[in-house]
């Protein structure tokens, strides 16, 4: 009963400086999370750059971006490396003719997962829900199951 007090304290004393209410988009935008696809990735060799891309941008291995052709050109995707759960978030700018794969990250995405060594690892790989883009914790975020609070534990 008291965080709901403090709650509704705090939203009303926003409102009335006239602040808009935080939001993190609409219930049903965030109570339909997209699937979480498991698979092996592998990475870009840098001698691939400067190589046009099928969105038609530049290949850059420094640059964090990756290839696959289950998600749309231009999806911005969470990655987890199921060994070390190190996760990167990349827009997918490239497809990809590897059919025992999900996804081919560029080498600065491999880097950030540490699989440099291992060449292939095993990810899980999300969709970014619009409410998580440019969040600084999206990428855990986009793996954790939603949140559902029952009324009377207000």
């Amino acid at each position: 009963m008291k965080r709901a007090l403090a709650l509704l304290a705090l939203l009303v004393s926003g409102l009335a400086r006239g602040e808009p209410a935080p939001s993190l988009g609409t219930a049903r935008e965030r109570s339909e999370a997209p699937p979480i696809i498991s698979g092996r990735a592998s990475f870009y060799s840098s001698a691939f750059s400067g190589r046009k891309t099928a969105s038609g941008e530049h290949y850059h291995h420094r640059l964090i971006s990756a290839a696959s052709s289950r998600f749309p050109l231009g999806t911005i995707v969470a990655v987890r490396r199921v060994l070390s759960a190190r996760c990167v978030v990349v827009t997918i700018n490239d497809r990809m003719g590897h059919r025992h794969r999900v996804i081919d990250l560029s080498r600065e995405a491999a880097v950030r997962l540490g699989m440099i060594d291992a060449g292939v690892t095993d990810v899980e790989v999300v969709a970014l829900p619009k409410y998580l883009i440019g969040h600084e914790n999206a990428c855990t975020l986009a793996f954790m199951p939603p949140v559902h609070l029952r009324a009377d534990e207000w």
